[in-house]
């Protein structure tokens, strides 16, 4: 049974977010809020009380600390000890988020993507990656509303209902969003996708010479190949091609060993190909009995998977490879259910592109911090590192001339919690 006891509120100073302070050290590192104000180039009046750079800020950490929607950052704007820390000694109220962001226009979010492509080029300064595979994949976002671009178009969960339809582009190794698009939701799973993976290779830093590509069917385009092929890159990507199961029906199957699969390999040249290309592909033999006759027999189907890939790899080991792209799925649901990409809206389309970036930027200064300060930590899922890092209970306190973060002595984490600060304090950035 509990103790009788009685509620009051009379502490002062006292933040339940306490971690967001060291994700704060990481970005003032990276002199993040520095080159948002050199690069957007939105610009307000004298008298404003806020700057563009500190609404993106403001709304990053707040979906940081788990923020779903702009009225939920009425949470960080009554946590007193953030906004001492952060110098925020003033927080807008939900609707004036709403303004500053409606005054992004297509110019000024791609400025907002090139101040992430800045800071991403910072980060692999110190730690890189030499050989990198880029996971390509499509998602929906479903909307309850009339937003500017939301539309019907390919929705398998939720059909007939409006949503968008972004382009996203991950680095497997760090798990990082590298690139992303927000597109209307009526937009062709492949249109734009050339042009997209050239902005995603523009993106990547110097360092990266070998570059692996995994993509799902929508980044099925023979312009997009001859891209990959031009830059020396390896791909992996699933066929979605008209006929495609009576052309398998058509090839040659062998038994996979131990197993309940065939495979196939051929070379096929689609209509508007300049050259013929390999197809790799795998079926499962899936076993049951017919139910239209008196005494059932066994009936055989099959389940079909084909790619076209210029790797040296066997159908089966295609197969297992391509699967690996299954991690990419949850970084896609973290982004979209655990960091509020798509989730915070206005009615207009850009405010709502430069909402979405946000939200991945969030999601990548998290993924970078963890990288580079705690590679265990790195893998782990954006609600496990808000539990046992971001909301923290700490007291601030003022004395001596100087500002301490008081947290509980029985934090259990206190050792790591210093180990990744004192790694933030020792970084320096050209």
């Amino acid at each position: 049974m509990m103790r009788i006891f009685h509620t009051t509120f009379n502490q002062k100073n006292l933040t339940g977010n306490a971690g967001l302070s060291l994700l704060g050290r990481f970005a003032q590192k990276l002199n993040l809020h520095k080159l948002l104000d050199q690069h957007i180039s939105i610009e307000r009046g004298e008298s404003a009380t806020y700057q563009v750079s500190d609404a993106v800020l403001m709304l990053v950490f707040g979906v940081l600390a788990g923020a779903k929607h702009i009225s939920h950052l009425a949470v960080l704007k009554s946590d007193k000890p953030f906004r001492k820390l952060f110098k925020w000694e003033q927080f807008p109220d939900a609707s004036t988020f709403g303004r500053i962001f409606k005054l992004f226009t297509f110019r000024h979010c791609k400025e907002l993507a090139e101040v992430e492509d800045k800071v991403r080029r910072k980060i692999w300064s110190k730690k890189y990656f030499g050989k990198v595979t880029l996971e390509l994949d499509s998602t929906v976002r479903p909307v309850f509303g009339s937003q500017e671009g939301a539309a019907k178009g390919y929705n398998p969960h939720k059909k007939g209902l409006k949503a968008y339809h972004p382009l996203l582009c991950f680095i497997a190794e760090t798990r990082e969003c590298l690139h992303n698009w927000f597109r209307s939701g009526d937009a062709y799973s492949a249109n734009g996708c050339v042009d997209f993976i050239k902005e995603c290779f523009a993106r990547l830093p110097k360092r990266v010479w070998s570059i692996d590509v995994r993509a799902d069917s929508a980044f099925f385009n023979g312009d997009l190949l001859d891209f990959l092929e031009a830059k020396g890159a390896r791909y992996m990507i699933k066929v979605k091609l008209k006929g495609l199961e009576n052309l398998l029906r058509a090839q040659k199957w062998r038994k996979i060993k131990n197993s309940s699969f065939e495979s196939t390999e051929f070379e096929y040249k689609c209509g508007d190909w300049k050259k013929p290309r390999r197809f790799v592909a795998v079926r499962e033999i899936i076993t049951s009995e017919s139910d239209d006759t008196l005494l059932p027999q066994p009936k055989v189907q099959h389940r079909y998977f084909c790619y076209v890939s210029n790797m040296n790899l066997a159908p089966g080991a295609s197969h297992k490879y391509y699967g690996k792209r299954a991690a990419s799925e949850n970084w896609i649901e973290w982004c979209k259910n655990q960091m509020a990409s798509g989730s915070i809206l206005t009615q207009e389309f850009w405010a709502n592109s430069a909402l979405f970036q946000s939200c991945i930027l969030a999601y990548n200064l998290k993924v970078w911090m963890m990288w580079l300060n705690y590679e265990k930590g790195f893998r782990e899922e954006p609600n496990t590192i808000r539990m046992y890092l971001i909301h923290v209970p700490a007291r601030l306190v003022h004395r001596s001339r100087q500002w301490f973060l008081d947290l509980d002595e029985h934090y259990p984490f206190k050792n790591l919690w210093q180990s990744i600060e004192a790694s933030i304090l020792k970084l320096e950035f050209g």
